[in-house]
C-alpha cells in the first residue's frame, strides 16, 4: 500500500515546480525565527565581571618553570638544552664549512 502512495505522489512537490510558483512572493523573516537559527554559545555572555582578585587567581598558575634539561656540552663544556646543538660549537661548525665551500666554489 505504500509503494501506491509514493508512486501517487507528484514529482516535484516543492512550491518552485508548483503551477503558481511564478506568483509567490519572498518574506522576510521575523526576528525571533533568526534567533532560532542561532546555536546557544553564539549568545553567551558572561552575568557579571570578574573582579581582579579572581582573575589574578586563575591565572597565578601561568608562570614561567624552571629548566631542568641543561648539561654542559661534551665538546667545549658550555651550557646546553639536552639533545640540542651547542650554540658555540655550531658557529664554529657552521664557519669551518662556510670557508671549505668558499675555497671549493670560487666566485
Amino acid at each position: 500500500m505504500a509503494a501506491l502512495a509514493l508512486l501517487r505522489r507528484p514529482l516535484f512537490s516543492s512550491p518552485i515546480f508548483a503551477a503558481g510558483a511564478a506568483a509567490q512572493t519572498w518574506t522576510i523573516p521575523s526576528l525571533q525565527s533568526l534567533l532560532e537559527l542561532l546555536p546557544p554559545f553564539v549568545l553567551a555572555v558572561p552575568k557579571k565581571k570578574v573582579s581582579h582578585s579572581r582573575k589574578s587567581m586563575r591565572e597565578a598558575n601561568k608562570g614561567l618553570k624552571d629548566k631542568n634539561n641543561i648539561v654542559n656540552c661534551p665538546g667545549c663544556g658550555a651550557p646546553k638544552l639536552a639533545h640540542h646543538l651547542c650554540n658555540q660549537c655550531y658557529s664554529f661548525l657552521s664557519r669551518m664549512w662556510k670557508q671549505t665551500k668558499r675555497e671549493t666554489n670560487p666566485p
